[in-house]
């Protein structure tokens, strides 16, 4: 029996959705225990999950051959996920995983703005509103004056809206490569995975990156964001959000930034203040009203 009749037949969807969430919170905590560098760390999340992903496409004999055009397609999102990873993967050194993942998600906004550019689709003025919650969420977090932040800060913020915009790029070709694609969501994330870890592995080499895994905590960590957060939650999310309205997923799905933020608190103690909090929660709040659609 596949994960999807599992979400049918055995388990709540919500349940299962929430599973996902949990899975994808811990990626940006892994990132951060594993003593390699940013982009290493990218280019092992996506090996391991091109591996597990392929080992299981094997054990159920459910390997496709994919059309051409989607292929390009799918190497293309790949690409822009490896920009993702190694802006994302910056930031999570700079200002912790919490603030990273947040500034991760703003990924609804420019996603939003660019199929607006590309494909003229409309913009509501929810959309707005949502956007604007955003900004005034992270100057409750960041404060007001730009300048009163250190330069790894400032960089580590510039990193995650960069990778926001990675990521929406990715969601876009991702999304384009799916019209008249009938191929399974593992096989369409096998050709992600192997395209992106391809781009991350020629950026190490070109920059003369140690790929030498120093130790055993960094060797788990690499593994868990690539088969536990990588593999594992987002076939369970791809599989279960089929089942459970737009809005109600999208709901969910918030989990994983505000988790990522609990989990920063619980094991890097990070300090978090009253502002910060109410910070936090406008952007979380922001998130669900961008990237809700009737």
């Amino acid at each position: 029996m596949n994960s999807d009749d599992v979400v049918a037949k055995r388990v709540s969807p919500i349940l299962w959705l929430v599973a996902g969430g949990v899975c994808i919170s811990f990626s940006p905590i892994f990132i951060k225990l594993a003593d390699v560098s940013p982009d290493i760390a990218g280019f092992y999340r996506l090996t391991f999950s091109g591996l597990s992903l392929l080992a299981v496409l094997c054990l159920r004999g459910d390997m496709q051959r994919l059309p051409r055009g989607p292929v390009l397609l799918l190497v293309a999102s790949g690409c822009f996920l490896a920009v993702d990873f190694m802006c994302w993967h910056r930031s999570i050194h700079l200002v912790g995983p919490g603030f990273s993942t947040l500034l991760g998600n703003f990924q609804v906004f420019f996603t939003a703005l660019f199929a607006w550019l590309l494909f003229r689709e409309k913009v509501t003025r929810m959309f707005v509103v949502a956007v604007l919650m955003a900004l005034c969420g992270l100057a409750f977090i960041t404060g007001l004056d730009w300048t009163v932040l250190s330069v790894g800060v400032r960089s580590g913020i510039v990193f995650g809206l960069l990778s926001a915009v990675g990521y929406s790029a990715y969601l876009l070709f991702l999304k384009e490569s799916m019209k008249g694609n009938l191929a399974s969501g593992m096989n369409v994330m096998l050709v992600v995975s192997i395209s992106g870890a391809i781009v991350l592995g020629v950026v190490g080499l070109a920059t003369g990156a140690s790929f030498a895994i120093p130790d055993g905590r960094s060797l788990l960590a690499l593994l868990g964001v690539g088969v536990l957060s990588t593999t594992v939650g987002w076939s369970i999310i791809s599989s279960a959000v089929r089942y459970v309205p737009a809005t109600v997923a999208g709901l969910v799905l918030l989990l994983q930034p505000a988790l990522a933020f609990v989990w920063d608190v619980l094991i890097f103690d990070r300090p978090t203040g009253g502002a910060e909090i109410f910070g936090i929660l406008l952007i979380l709040s922001a998130i669900y009203l961008g990237s809700y659609r009737p």
